[in-house]
């Protein structure tokens, strides 16, 4: 008879931890790649899936396990541009630091990448609201080093004011002019 367990590891749903670690160190690409994409891997396991040198592996650790080095989602991100590759970007460990390093990508979502980076340069926040690509721009619109005086234009531009309203960077008495015109609720109006 059949248990329960064998049903759920042939079907692919959950694995055992002797399979998981016997998958990932198969010497058979879609074995580690189901090792890979199991978030119960042991994180001694992790390191090595991160280095393989088949990419599926490589991205499937990326998307699904807790523990998947800041480098690895970096790199996966760069490397493949299939199924949810901006997933990636939501990950915790996803980096930031560096990112500015991207801003002349010829890929319109690694360009984007130099938005996410505190340290990108204010010329090149401002590069970015100017991108031909609409993500890009939008992405640069919110950064807060871009100068006050490029934000008071980007309020102006009917594609990136949303963005640009939401710029931590907006001072103070700039979000006040802009909220001035709204109407107050009728509980705080009284």
């Amino acid at each position: 008879m059949i248990t329960p367990e064998e049903i759920w590891e042939t079907a692919g749903l959950a694995l055992n931890p002797a399979a998981v670690r016997r998958d990932a160190l198969s010497g058979h690409p879609l074995l580690r790649r189901r090792a890979a994409g199991d978030q119960s891997l042991p994180s001694d396991l992790v390191p090595r899936l991160a280095a393989d040198d088949d990419l599926g592996v490589r991205v499937l650790l990326a998307q699904n396990h807790p523990e998947a080095p800041a480098e690895l989602l970096l790199s996966a991100f760069l490397e493949y541009t299939g199924y949810e590759r901006e997933l990636l970007l939501t990950r915790p460990r996803f980096p930031t630091a560096g990112l500015s390093r991207h801003a002349g990508d010829e890929d319109p979502a690694v360009r984007a990448l130099a938005a996410r980076d505190p340290a990108t340069a204010a010329e090149t926040a401002d590069r970015l609201t100017r991108d031909p690509d609409p993500g890009v721009r939008a992405a640069g619109s919110g950064h807060p080093n871009l100068s006050q005086a490029r934000l008071a234009e980007l309020l102006d531009d009917e594609e990136l004011a949303h963005r640009a309203a939401a710029n931590p960077a907006l001072e103070p008495a700039v979000m006040r002019r802009l909220v001035a015109p709204l109407p107050l609720p009728a509980d705080a109006a009284g």
